[in-house]
């Protein structure tokens, strides 16, 4: 849909929405252009324009009221709210348990490839998230104020624990992980680790796969990375 095209649908759906808020849904209500066009901060003749046109379209029916308007949607205009409606409600429902980042590729200092390699915590991860991850990993720099803070409410947060383990020489503690899709593709999982050379403004992913050959990455390359904070990783493997 073109950006025109785009604009015309949320200015059609916003004055059904404020149709639906005066009342006008399966019974005609009586209707002010003035009021309406307030409402949508729009002058009076251009309330009535936009009115002709979701009539022109099928989602309104106007009918003469003593000297006002009469208004009401159409099965069709109903329709075209309740499923605007449904996909906000999802949206938000979504939006609780998800977190989406997005920065730019670097090559980080291989700290991630050295622990993450470490046999011992291989057995932990594949139980913890189901999959034993490639050596390495992959590391983005968040460069948004909002996305770093989003990063900082990971620390806050419970996440997965991946438990730790002892070589007999070195005790090495858990490591904190929330599952993710990055790219919208692969399974993946986000580091929270609480010791690192990092500070909030990189993000560490992990995965089964090589990210890097797998989505044709390089350094500067920006990509996205979804977090997520219930059971919703698991319904998109």
């Amino acid at each position: 849909m073109s950006k025109s095209g785009t604009k015309a649908k949320a200015e059609r759906m916003t004055t059904l929405l404020n149709l639906v808020r005066l009342g006008a849904v399966r019974s005609y209500a009586t209707i002010s252009t003035k009021a309406l066009g307030a409402s949508l901060e729009l002058s009076q003749q251009a309330a009535s324009l936009r009115l002709a046109e979701l009539e022109g379209a099928g989602l309104v029916e106007r009918a003469r009221s003593g000297r006002g308007l009469a208004v009401r949607l159409t099965d069709s205009g109903l329709d075209a709210v309740e499923a605007f409606l449904a996909d906000a409600n999802a949206n938000l429902e979504r939006g609780k348990n998800e977190l989406t980042f997005r920065g730019a590729l670097f090559t980080g200092l291989n700290e991630g490839r050295y622990y993450v390699s470490l046999k011992g915590y291989a057995a932990n991860f594949v139980k913890a998230l189901g999959f034993e991850p490639f050596p390495g990993t992959l590391n983005l720099r968040l460069t948004t104020e909002a996305m770093i803070e989003q990063r900082r409410r990971l620390d806050l947060m419970k996440g997965i624990e991946v438990p730790g383990f002892s070589d007999g020489k070195r005790s090495y503690g858990p490591v904190k992980c929330f599952r993710a899709r990055i790219a919208g593709k692969h399974a993946a999982a986000i580091l929270a680790i609480e010791r690192t050379h990092y500070d909030s403004s990189v993000l560490e992913v992990i995965s089964p796969v090589n990210l890097r050959r797998s989505l044709g990455l390089k350094d500067g390359d920006e990509c996205s990375v979804t977090a997520f904070l219930g059971e919703g990783w698991a319904r998109r493997r």
